[in-house]
């Protein structure tokens, strides 16, 4: 071994890659075992380095999750303070004047005025029969309206109406509650909600009179009700006194309950079926007297052809309705049935009946817009400069007749033509065949109705 070493000593100085070469194949164990152990340390360096690559993938991913949610979150904030703005912006405008009206506006949006109105001019020329209608001309109504909001959840409307029979009066006027949407609250005199035809506005309507079966509407009396709505239906009921005008001092004024319901399953811009019920239960006053009668859905004459005059001993009365409407572009059809009950202390109870069927097409290619608030439809915007035209039909019946009480039968069909001029202006065209068969003194005539109107909102 002493010799071996001597000789590595020796070449080793001569040439060390020798003296290394001599040492790997002498002494092999030692290199192999060093070269094992590093390459499993290297192999666990490895692995140690894809668990934490693997561990960094896992923090980011939850850290862009987090950067995600907290993005959405600022986006959500930024279309609030964007709405903001643009509400601020827009009530920054204090006074407008625009097609609806003068409007005034705090610039926090708080507190709003508005001030409108309608003229209705209208002229009916009557082919008479047997009673006379008198042909002529009429302010149809003329009416002035405030309304606006206070202190963001409150609205108010007042309106007066200056061609009822002459007189001057107030029509709408109440006070209304929105801090619970989308349930509205409502105290005043306003309309009942009853009806299809009688909820839709006069400045709304396709022709110039409401159908025959609204002599069975309640319309307008002191009350109190609520409202609500979701994507397509709506729902409103009340409790109600008398007419504003009831100025009997002698007579204990009767009151009633009323409710309507309406469901959309089809609403779009253009397309919509509509199905609605209405019910009112109604306690005369202490008079224990009702009356019925409609003109022959002309304003210009105060004639009515049907009429069950003063009905004696009456408890109450109930009204069921029911309605459809239905849009596909500019075409529509509308219609609605009513039962009215008349429950009587002594004497038998009586039935009256009346309906109603119309159509619609506009030539200039509009659509009925819809109101999915309240069930019912709005004011037409026409598509054109020189305006929208609408042709209309309807067919309307009215039975006033059971046991004692005549009052009579009327059916009525009505062409319509309508010229939007704008959204203010509107002129109206309606003929009318009158059949009463028989009238309420039991005699048959059909007398005919040329009648036109003039029509401005504003």
């Amino acid at each position: 071994m002493i010799i071996i070493f001597r000789v590595l000593s020796f070449f080793g100085q001569k040439c060390l890659p020798c003296l290394l070469l001599a040492a790997a194949i002498f002494f092999p164990g030692s290199g192999y075992s060093e070269e094992v152990k590093s390459k499993q340390n290297l192999y666990d360096l490895v692995k140690e380095q894809q668990k934490m690559l693997r561990q960094q993938r896992q923090d980011i991913e939850e850290l862009r999750k987090l950067v995600l949610e907290q993005q959405d979150v600022l986006n959500h904030r930024l279309d609030k303070t964007e709405h903001k703005v643009k509400k601020m912006a827009k009530s920054a405008n204090k006074i407008r004047l625009g097609r609806n009206g003068l409007r005034i506006q705090s610039k926090n949006g708080d507190y709003s005025f508005r001030a409108g109105g309608r003229i209705h001019a209208d002229f009916a020329h009557y082919n008479d029969d047997i009673t006379p209608m008198g042909s002529g001309a009429r302010l149809r109504r003329a009416r002035l309206y405030f309304k606006g909001k206070l202190m963001h959840d409150w609205r108010y409307k007042a309106e007066i109406e200056f061609a009822a029979n002459g007189r001057v009066g107030p029509r709408g006027v109440w006070l209304g509650y929105d801090g619970w949407k989308p349930v509205s609250l409502k105290l005043g005199n306003f309309q009942e909600p009853f009806s299809l035809e009688e909820i839709t506005g006069s400045n709304t309507i396709t022709f110039m009179e409401r159908s025959l079966v609204n002599a069975f509407a309640p319309s307008y009396h002191v009350g109190f009700g609520a409202n609500g709505y979701g994507s397509n239906w709506s729902l409103a009921g009340g409790l109600f006194g008398q007419d504003i005008s009831n100025k009997s001092d002698k007579i204990d004024d009767g009151w009633g309950i009323a409710g309507r319901a309406t469901f959309a399953p089809i609403l779009y811009d253009n397309k919509l079926l509509h199905f609605g019920f209405s019910s009112e239960y109604r306690k005369t006053n202490s008079a224990n007297i009702v009356r019925f009668r409609t003109r022959p859905e002309s304003g210009v004459t105060n004639s009515r052809l049907v009429d069950t005059r003063t009905i004696q001993d009456v408890d109450s009365t109930w009204l069921f309705g029911g309605e459809m409407a239905a849009v596909y572009g500019p075409f529509s059809l509308q219609g609605e049935y009513v039962h009215n009950r008349v429950l009587r202390n002594q004497s038998a109870n009586l039935d009256f009946f009346g309906a109603y069927v119309q159509g619609s097409w506009f030539l200039t290619g509009e659509s009925r817009p819809y109101n999915v608030k309240k069930g019912t439809f709005k004011l037409i915007d026409p598509l054109h400069n020189y305006g929208a035209w609408q042709l209309g039909l309807r067919y309307s019946w009215l039975d006033l007749t059971d046991h004692n009480i005549m009052g009579g039968k009327e059916n009525n069909l009505t062409i319509g033509l309508n010229w939007y001029v704008n959204y203010n202006v509107r002129f109206m065209m309606n003929y009318i065949f009158v059949d009463a068969h028989p009238n309420r003194n039991g005699i048959n005539e059909n007398p005919n109705i040329l009648q036109m109107r003039g029509q401005l909102v504003f």
